[in-house]
């Protein structure tokens, strides 16, 4: 079986083969304390090159200005990384991540989320219960509140990034999903009220060896295709091709993006885009610097040409969105499912040269082809979570795509 490795791992693998920084860095870096100039270099790094405002509607300056005591402190590696951290915590935003974590570092969402939050009203609803994983069998359901994280009252256990007061809210349920991934030595530990209180540990879910993707029929003429976070693996291209080859006889084709958190590689998804357009389509369109440009597909001479649904929610991330997008665009494919991540644009690594990590950051603003920005994507079928709730355990999402067939 064709290990899974997705393009968002192997960045992560060549950044933590950084070693030192070269001469010219490492005079820099001795003439000021190390953690300041590498706050310095990702406060540039955004102002210079992020495509978007912070997500608090701050400044990096205002960041800068908030850190530079605790920078000019670090005296170890761990403190440094604490403060690089808490500038991108600041950033406010889902797709900015470092290339290096520690023990005491923060998951990233969604990858390693297992409930979507949001901050409404000053409560912290659930909005969705990652299929699957270790809470949805403890009972958590969407639509509950959140009480308690880590024994500590919500307002106690939250420390939202610097906010506006436009996006305080907005902020608060960026740091309740960043709270509830927990870091990579420690699962939150959640009180929920609904009917009744549940508790739960949000650990991670045992990751099942289903390859790149997998194929199955709910209906004889009805072919359920998943992919199982691949978008960033070029392996995925021929199983992809020899599945399609296997569907080839459905009127329909469900394409599950279900499981796209750590997104992936337009390389990888415009060969799987192809297998549903007819000629040449735009899929995304592009905006940097000034410049705007659509994204094309080649169609294939043996595309499919029957129904395409493809299923989305919180856990479709980043090249999922696009693909998501693209296959509406592209293919005329319809959505079914929730709000999908909502990552902000394409991103692009920046060194900081102390620590030898990188920082990436969205650069580029990314469109649907009629010109809806790719965070704010909805499904054509929204499945709600009063929907998703009822179900328990079953797969309201798929229930409802399947439904449209009738």
């Amino acid at each position: 079986m064709v290990p899974r490795i997705s393009a968002f791992a192997l960045v992560l693998f060549l950044a933590s083969c950084v070693a030192q920084p070269d001469a010219a860095s490492a005079e820099q870096c001795a003439a000021r304390p190390a953690a300041l100039t590498d706050l310095a270099a990702m406060r540039d790094a955004a102002k210079r090159s992020m495509a978007y405002p912070l997500g608090g509607g701050v400044t990096a300056d205002s960041v800068y200005a908030d850190l530079e005591t605790q920078a000019r402190a670090a005296a170890t590696k761990a403190e440094h990384l604490r403060v690089l951290e808490a500038f991108v915590y600041a950033l406010g935003d889902h797709h900015a991540h470092l290339s290096k974590n520690g023990p005491l570092s923060p998951r990233l969402v969604p990858s390693n989320a297992s409930v979507w939050v949001e901050s409404r009203n000053g409560d912290l609803v659930v909005a969705e219960v990652r299929s699957g994983s270790p809470a949805r069998g403890a009972g958590l359901r969407e639509g509950m509140v959140i009480e308690r994280i880590d024994g500590q009252p919500v307002s106690e256990a939250l420390k939202p990034p610097p906010a506006t007061p436009e996006y305080a809210e907005a902020m608060r349920g960026f740091a309740a999903r960043v709270a509830l991934a927990g870091t990579h030595s420690h699962d939150a530990v959640i009180v929920a009220r609904g009917a009744g209180a549940v508790e739960a540990r949000l650990s991670q879910p045992v990751e099942k060896d289903e390859g790149l993707a997998s194929l199955n029929f709910p209906r004889p003429d009805v072919a359920l295709i998943r992919l199982h976070n691949s978008i960033g693996n070029t392996d995925l291209t021929p199983v992809f091709s020899g599945i399609m080859k296997q569907a080839g006889k459905a009127k329909t084709i469900i394409l599950d993006l279900r499981d796209t958190p750590s997104g992936g590689d337009s390389v990888v998804a415009k060969p799987l885009m192809a297998w549903f357009a007819d000629g040449q389509r735009g899929y995304q369109k592009h905006e940097r610097g000034g410049k705007s440009w659509i994204e094309r597909v080649n169609g294939r001479r043996d595309h499919f040409q029957g129904k395409l649904i493809v299923l989305v929610d919180h856990w479709t991330g980043s090249m999922g969105e696009g693909a998501a997008i693209g296959l509406r665009s592209a293919a005329g494919a319809t959505l079914v499912g929730t709000p999908m991540a909502g990552l902000r644009g394409a991103i692009e690594s920046f060194p900081v040269p102390c620590l030898g990590v990188s920082v990436r950051l969205p650069v580029e603003r990314l469109y649907s082809v009629e010109g809806t920005p790719r965070e704010l994507a909805a499904p054509d079928v929204v499945v709600t979570e009063a929907e998703l709730a009822a179900a328990e355990t079953r797969d309201a999402i798929l229930e409802r795509a399947l439904s449209l067939l009738r």
